[in-house]
C-alpha cells in the first residue's frame, strides 16, 4: 500500500494495549477486597474496570461501598500490587515484534499510561521491553490525566516530535479522546479492556484487532 501514511513517533497506551496486566491487577484488587471483608471478583470483571488509574479501579470494585472504603483501599491495593506487579502479566501478541520493527526502522516509542511510572518501568523491565521505550509518561508527570491531552503532549515534548508525525494507539475511549485533543492520529485496538462500541463511538482514525495489523495501515519514518 503505497499510500500508507508515515509516522516517526508511536505513542502507546500500556494496560490493555501493550501489556495484559489484568491478572496481576485483579490479584491485588481481590486481596484488597478480602482485607476489607468483601468477596473477590472474577478477573474478567475487574479487567472491565481497568482504565483511569487506581482510584477509579477500586471505586468500581468497591461498588456501593466505595464512599465508605475507597480512601482506605488505595494504600492496601498499592502494597499488594507493588509486591507483585508483573507475575502473570504478559505482552499482547505482536507487541514485542512491533516494537523491534519500529526501533529497527528508526522510529520512536512513547508510553502514555494511567499507571504510576514506577510500576510501569518495573513491568517494562521485567517483560523485556524497557530498551525499546524512548519515553514514558504516567500520572506522576502531568497535572491532568487522559482523556486530557496533556499526557500525549508531554510525550511529544519529551521526544521532540511534531504532532503530525505521531500516532497514538490505545484500547480506551480516553486514549482516543486524548489523542484527538492533542492533534495526533489515533488508532483503537479492540483486543484490550475497552468496549469496541465505546471506542468506535470516538471515531478513531484507525481500528485494529491485533497489534501487528498496525503495520498494514501505516509506515515507520526513520
Amino acid at each position: 500500500m503505497a499510500d500508507r501514511p508515515t509516522f516517526k513517533c508511536f505513542i502507546l497506551d500500556m494496560d490493555g494495549t501493550v501489556v495484559d496486566t489484568a491478572p496481576d491487577i485483579a490479584n491485588a484488587a481481590n486481596q484488597t477486597l478480602r482485607d476489607l471483608g468483601m468477596s473477590p471478583l472474577p478477573v474478567r470483571q475487574i479487567a472491565g474496570y481497568i482504565g483511569g488509574g487506581v482510584v477509579k479501579l477500586m471505586e468500581r470494585c468497591l461498588a456501593e461501598r466505595a464512599d465508605e472504603l475507597l480512601e482506605q483501599s488505595i494504600p492496601i491495593y498499592t502494597k499488594y500490587y507493588d509486591a507483585k506487579p508483573a507475575v502473570e502479566s504478559r505482552l499482547y501478541p505482536g507487541v514485542l515484534a512491533g516494537m523491534q520493527k519500529i526501533k529497527a526502522e528508526g522510529g520512536l516509542i512513547g508510553i502514555c499510561t494511567q499507571k504510576p511510572e514506577g510500576f510501569s518501568h518495573r513491568i517494562n523491565e521485567q517483560l523485556g521491553i524497557a530498551e525499546y521505550v524512548d519515553c514514558l509518561v504516567g500520572p506522576d508527570s502531568v497535572t491532568h490525566k487522559k482523556p486530557h491531552p496533556e499526557p500525549v503532549l508531554k510525550v511529544l515534548e519529551k521526544l521532540g516530535v511534531d504532532k503530525d508525525t505521531a500516532i497514538f494507539v490505545g484500547d480506551a475511549a480516553s486514549d482516543i479522546i486524548a489523542g484527538e485533543a492533542a492533534g495526533v492520529t489515533t488508532c483503537a485496538v479492540t483486543y484490550g479492556y475497552g468496549k469496541p462500541e465505546t471506542l468506535l463511538a470516538e471515531n478513531p482514525d484507525y481500528t485494529i484487532d491485533a497489534f501487528e495489523q498496525l503495520f498494514d495501515l501505516v509506515r515507520i519514518s526513520g
